[in-house]
């Protein structure tokens, strides 16, 4: 009887270790797994008191505004590994006004063609697939001009004081895409599709594909101190009946690094149908019959101290077929007092010739033929 005991008993204790091992196993593969994939929480929070003059509904105006040097948001980001060099990747991320607490990107167009729609991840909603270098995703995306003018214009295409400012295209999102990005060294390749690129208006049309059809191209090369890109895009009108109708823009940049300066240029193309839907932004901007415009702008960055960043810009437009070619001039200074949290200052200068209404936060904001000078200060927090 003794003898049965102590062998259950090392039966047992056998059993319990081989458990305990078995468990642990468990437990480390399920590290492994975990460790495999990622989901990232993060934002921008971004507020600022705002003086400027000559309103477009006259005389000055101070108050507080959100999203100045960067747009407020929220945003989830997430990477599983697949295996073999495949990844799945993800970001949803949403757009809101903090002075307020509102939803942001929910009204899409020009003047009286603008349309409402409800966004819950209105900046970026995708899902795609990456693979040693190149990556094939799918939703609202940041359009491919978008990319180059954050990476070309001085300013960031920051959401006021900026190239946005003089055209919105420079900050759109693209509804129903398909991108493709693919890294060759040091150059980049993107391509980009859109069945209907602003749902606002809209889903895709039976019959009638070419409405509101989207398609654009971009290079990128960056080596060094250099940094150059080319990038093309093409949409269709809205509507049925001007479907034919189309804008057009292309556009060429660069960057380069001198010691603690960084210096741009760049230059964009803009030929629009007088029928395009939701409007011809030429005609809605200069109040004339005009279908092209030439842009260029010009800048620099100086790291006074890795804390301390002062920008100048200058961004000028020729309206073809018209007089009324407006600039703006911009001077920001950023100071990080941590590495997520900074504070600034940014003045902006709108000059207006022949009825243009360029206002330092974009055409129609300022009364047609007057100048207007903008002061904003305020705070930035990352998270």
């Amino acid at each position: 009887m003794s003898f049965n005991k102590a062998s259950q008993n090392a039966n047992s204790k056998s059993r319990f270790m081989l458990g305990a091992v078995a468990a642990a196993g468990v437990s480390l593969s399920c590290g492994a797994a975990h460790a495999q994939s990622s989901v990232t929480l993060y934002g921008i929070a971004d507020v600022g008191i705002e003086h400027i003059n000559n309103t477009s509904a006259g005389g000055a105006q101070t108050r507080e505004v959100s999203g100045n040097l960067s747009g407020s948001r929220w945003g989830l980001k997430g990477v599983e590994d697949l295996g073999g060099g495949m990844k799945a990747i993800f970001q949803l991320e949403n757009g809101f006004n903090i002075n307020d607490g509102t939803t942001a990107q929910s009204t899409r167009g020009l003047g009286a063609n603008a349309a409402t729609t409800s966004r819950l991840f209105g900046r970026q909603a995708w899902v795609g697939l990456s693979y040693k270098g190149q990556q094939l995703t799918f939703g609202r995306q940041n359009s491919l001009l978008y990319e180059q003018a954050v990476a070309f214009d001085p300013m960031g295409a920051s959401s006021r004081y900026s190239v946005l400012s003089l055209d919105y295209a420079m900050a759109a999102r693209i509804d129903n895409s398909a991108k493709y990005t693919g890294v060759f060294g040091p150059v980049t390749a993107q391509a980009m599709y859109s069945t209907r690129y602003d749902t606002g208006y809209g889903a895709e049309v039976p019959g009638a594909e070419i409405t509101g059809r989207f398609f654009s191209g971009a290079l990128t090369f960056a080596q060094g101190p250099l940094a150059a890109s080319v990038s093309y895009e093409q949409r269709n009108s809205n509507t049925v009946a001007t479907n034919t109708g189309s804008e057009r823009r292309a556009t060429a940049a660069a960057s380069y690094v001198i010691g603690s300066v960084k210096g741009f240029a760049g230059y964009r193309y803009l030929r629009a149908s007088n029928a395009f839907l939701p409007a011809n932004p030429i005609r809605v901007a200069n109040g004339s019959d005009a279908s092209a415009a030439n842009l260029y702008w010009a800048g620099a960055q100086y790291s006074v101290t890795p804390a301390f960043v002062l920008t100048a810009t200058a961004y000028y437009q020729d309206v073809h077929s018209t007089g009324a070619d407006p600039w703006l001039a911009v001077l920001s200074a950023d100071y990080l007092l941590s590495k997520r949290t900074d504070v600034y200052a940014t003045a902006g200068f709108a000059h207006n010739k022949d009825g243009s209404a360029l206002g330092v936060n974009g055409y129609g904001t300022v009364a047609p033929g007057y100048n207007q000078t903008g002061v904003v200060i305020g705070m930035r927090q990352k998270f």
